[in-house]
């Protein structure tokens, strides 16, 4: 994937994206949802929405649904952006927050062990 090189749009796009989802979306599994990163191809035909959520949970279901409701998102953002293109959008889970919460578990384990 060709990455935009204005990292505006990619803001711009999480920004506008993360109001929609706790506004618009009529899911309220939606509302849990923290959109993470963003990464828009140049001529905005695409972006990945990486996303997560808290507590991780159900997340191969969450993030069907989130595509499935991704040309909703897309023609809300649409409108929001106020671009010539719209990006189609891609939910895609982000397993980051999930090994910093299991590396912060750890180093808890190995204080209290020294303790």
């Amino acid at each position: 994937m060709r990455k935009s090189k204005g990292g505006i749009h990619n803001a711009l796009i999480h920004r506008k994206l993360s109001e929609i989802l706790l506004r618009e979306s009529k899911d309220p599994r939606f509302e849990r949802v923290t959109i993470s990163r963003v990464e828009a191809v140049k001529g905005l035909s695409l972006a990945q929405i990486y996303f997560s959520i808290y507590p991780p949970e159900n997340i191969e279901e969450l993030t069907e649904s989130l595509n499935h409701a991704a040309g909703f998102f897309s023609n809300c953002l649409g409108h929001a952006l106020k671009t010539r293109n719209t990006p189609r959008l891609i939910f895609i889970y982000d397993k980051g927050f999930d090994y910093s919460s299991q590396i912060d578990t750890l180093i808890k384990n190995v204080s209290e062990d020294d303790s």
